[in-house]
C-alpha cells in the first residue's frame, strides 16, 4: 500500500521550495552524498556497496526535490538582493 497524504508529494514540495529551511535541509543531504562519493577511493570492497546505496539515495532525494533548480533560484534571489 503507497502512503496517502491529503497532499500530492508535487504539491508539498512546490510549497517547501519557497522555504529557505527546506533548502538548508537539501544542502545538508547534498553534503552527505559529497561525503559519501569522498569515501569510495579508501573503502574496502565490502563498503563500496554500501556507499554507493547511499550515494543513489542521496541522489534520488535531491532530484524528486529539484535540488539544482532551488539552487538556482536562490542564487537569482540573492543576486537581486531578496533574502534567501
Amino acid at each position: 500500500m503507497l502512503f496517502r497524504s491529503k497532499h500530492p508529494l508535487d504539491e508539498q514540495l512546490k510549497f517547501l521550495a519557497d522555504r529557505e529551511q527546506f533548502l538548508d535541509v537539501l544542502d545538508w543531504i547534498a553534503a552527505g552524498r559529497e561525503s559519501a562519493i569522498a569515501q569510495l577511493p579508501r573503502a574496502h570492497e565490502g563498503r563500496i556497496r554500501e556507499i554507493s546505496g547511499k550515494i543513489q539515495v542521496y541522489d534520488e532525494i535531491l532530484n524528486l526535490c529539484d535540488y539544482q533548480n532551488l539552487l538556482m533560484r536562490r542564487a537569482v534571489r540573492q543576486s537581486q538582493g531578496l533574502p534567501s
